[in-house]
């Protein structure tokens, strides 16, 4: 192998595994036939695997279709969306402990209880592929979540992850083809690892409440999780883990806002816990650019 050749083998080696596997040998070839080994070549080289990497980055390259990104969502979401019980968890186990369950006052201090209950009720009924079952308890359990952001009891900013994860389940289970699609991707051990994550972090939030080293490894056992769930090797997949992430995204924009929140405004604050999310998740292909209805049970 001549110094050029190997020269040429290191520039393609930025560009995507697959890319090379379809077409590294044919490029080699061509730079070989036509070399020209200056600086303006390797230039192009390396803009064009740049160029390349961001399209796919952002699903601009025709690659992943969002579509099938909400199908794996309308499958996994519903489960992790209860990952937000934790706090209302954690309050009903206190009162158990100290064996005054029966003066729990559920309007003050669990006043999210109902919503968590269909949101259970949302990820059976998806978990067995009834779409639009599901999708109705995930629109109803969204509702619930923007009633209770009104409530001088339930505190909005921690929460933000779970309402948006929720809305955006709710319209994945709408505008998908649907759980029973999910499944063909990610197969049949999806839920049952995101129901792993979730019951670990309502673990462990309940257990060491407070402390900020276990916030941390709840949070991680979330992503971890999720990424485990939605198949990191597949773009469709990483895709997808990104819509369920959402609550650890949301959990550290949390902790910014909160630092910096005598110098923003409400609106800025609120701009930054759900608006931000959401556009990154639109710019990286996690969520479509526009909506076109699949039919789907």
């Amino acid at each position: 192998m001549s110094d050029l050749e190997r020269r040429y083998r290191r520039l393609l080696a930025l560009y995507p595994r697959d890319h090379r596997e379809r077409r590294g040998e044919e490029m080699l070839a061509v730079l070989l036939e036509s070399a020209d080994p200056g600086w303006r070549e390797s230039a192009d080289l390396v803009r064009g695997a740049l160029r390349l990497h961001l399209r796919r980055a952002f699903a601009l390259d025709g690659g992943v279709d969002p579509r099938d990104v909400l199908a794996v969502v309308s499958l996994l979401a519903p489960v992790a969306v209860l990952a937000g019980a934790t706090t209302a968890v954690h309050e009903v186990a206190w009162w158990v402990r100290n064996d005054a369950l029966g003066d729990l006052s559920w309007t003050q201090q669990v006043p999210d209880a109902p919503v968590w209950a269909i949101w259970l009720l949302t990820a059976v009924l998806s978990a067995f592929g009834l779409r639009r079952a599901a999708a109705a308890g995930a629109w109803l359990g969204a509702i619930g979540f923007l009633v209770l952001s009104v409530d001088p009891h339930w505190i909005p900013a921690p929460h933000a992850g779970s309402t948006l994860l929720g809305l955006l389940t709710a319209i994945s289970l709408t505008w998908s083809p649907g759980p029973r699609s999910g499944r063909e991707r990610v197969g049949g051990a999806g839920v049952p690892i995101v129901a792993a994550a979730v019951v670990a972090h309502v673990a462990v939030g309940t257990l060491a409440h407070g402390s900020p080293s276990v916030e941390f490894v709840e949070l991680a056992v979330l992503a971890v999780g999720a990424l485990f769930a939605c198949g990191a090797g597949s773009r469709v997949g990483r895709r997808a883990a990104l819509v369920l992430v959402l609550p650890v995204a949301t959990a550290l924009l949390t902790a910014v806002v909160q630092d910096v929140s005598g110098r923003l405004p409400d609106i800025a604050q609120y701009a930054l816990l759900y608006g931000l999310p959401l556009v990154v998740l639109v710019l990286l292909g996690a969520m479509p650019r526009s909506v076109k209805r699949r039919t789907g049970r």
